[in-house]
C-alpha cells in the first residue's frame, strides 16, 4: 500500500493563534538610528572623544553599493519600509510551520503506509545526524540551530526530528493530492513548461534551469513549495503590526 490521502480539511477553517496574530514592532526611530551611526562607524576613519557621534554621510552610503540607495534619507527610508516586511515574512513562516501545517495535516485523513512513514522520518534524522556531525555539533546545538529547539536529551530531539519529518511527508502528499484536485499535475508532460517558464523570468539558459531545477525535485518538492506560497497569502494578511506605544502616549 502506498500512503495516500484521502480527507483534505480546508485550511481557512483552522482558527489561528491568537497570541501570534499581532506583532508590536522594535521603536522604528531608534532602530534606524542605531543603524545609521553603525554604518558611520564602519567608514569612518577619525576617532572621537567620548559622547561625540559619528556622522553617517551620502558618500559612505555610496560605499555600500546598496542597489537603489544613494544618500542617507534612501537608507532610512529603506530600513522604514523593509524591516516591518521582514519581521511579518518571519512571522508567517513560523505560524506556517510550526502551526498551520500541522494542524491541517492532523485534521486530514490519510491511509498511512507505515514502513513507507517510518522510512522517510529515518531518512530526516539521518540527515539531521549526519549534519551535525559534519559540522562538529552535539545533537542538542544541531537542535537549538537548526529549529531553535529549548534544551532537550538526545532522545527528544530525535523524537521531534522522527515527529516532524513525518509531517512534512504526510504534507508533501496532501500538497499533491490538494494541487491535483484543481487539476494541477507536476509530471513530466508540465515538466516543460514549467522549465521553459522559469528560464525566461530567470534569463537562464533552460539547460541551466533543468540542472537545478532536475525532473524528481520538480515532481517531489514543487507542488509542496507552491501550496506553501497558497498558505502564506492567506495567513500573512490576518497578522497585524503595531508601532511600539511610547511612554507620552500611554500617559
Amino acid at each position: 500500500m502506498q500512503t495516500k490521502v484521502t480527507f483534505i480539511y480546508d485550511y481557512k477553517q483552522i482558527d489561528l493563534p491568537e497570541g501570534m496574530m499581532e506583532l508590536i514592532l522594535p521603536d522604528m526611530d531608534a532602530f534606524v538610528e542605531f543603524q545609521c551611526q553603525s554604518l558611520a562607524e564602519k567608514h569612518s576613519s577619525i576617532q572621537l572623544a567620548e559622547g561625540q557621534a559619528h556622522v553617517l554621510t551620502d558618500d559612505m552610503i555610496k560605499k555600500e553599493e546598496l542597489p537603489g540607495i544613494e544618500t542617507v534619507e534612501d537608507y532610512r527610508r529603506a530600513l522604514m519600509e523593509e524591516v516591518p516586511r521582514v519581521i511579518l515574512a518571519e512571522q508567517t513562516q513560523m505560524i506556517l510551520m510550526n502551526y498551520l501545517v500541522p494542524q491541517l495535516v492532523q485534521r486530514s485523513t490519510f491511509e498511512i503506509d507505515d514502513e513507507e512513514a517510518s522510512r522517510e522520518s529515518q531518512k530526516r534524522l539521518d540527515i539531521f545526524e549526519s549534519n551535525a556531525r559534519e559540522k562538529g555539533l552535539s545533537l542538542q546545538e544541531a537542535g537549538r540551530q537548526e529549529f531553535g529547539l529549548p534544551d532537550m536529551d538526545e532522545g527528544q530531539i530525535r523524537q521531534y526530528v522522527l515527529t516532524l519529518a513525518r509531517t512534512n511527508f504526510l504534507f508533501r502528499i496532501l500538497a499533491h493530492e490538494y494541487l491535483k484536485r484543481q487539476g494541477k499535475d507536476f509530471d513530466l508532460a508540465s515538466y516543460s513548461g514549467y522549465i521553459k517558464e522559469l528560464s525566461e523570468v530567470s534569463g537562464m539558459p533552460e539547460q541551466e534551469v533543468r540542472d537545478l531545477v532536475p525532473l524528481h525535485i520538480y515532481m517531489e518538492e514543487v507542488p509542496v513549495l507552491v501550496m506553501l506560497d497558497e498558505l502564506s497569502a492567506w495567513l500573512e494578511p490576518q497578522i497585524s503590526l503595531k508601532a511600539q506605544e511610547t511612554e507620552e502616549a500611554a500617559e
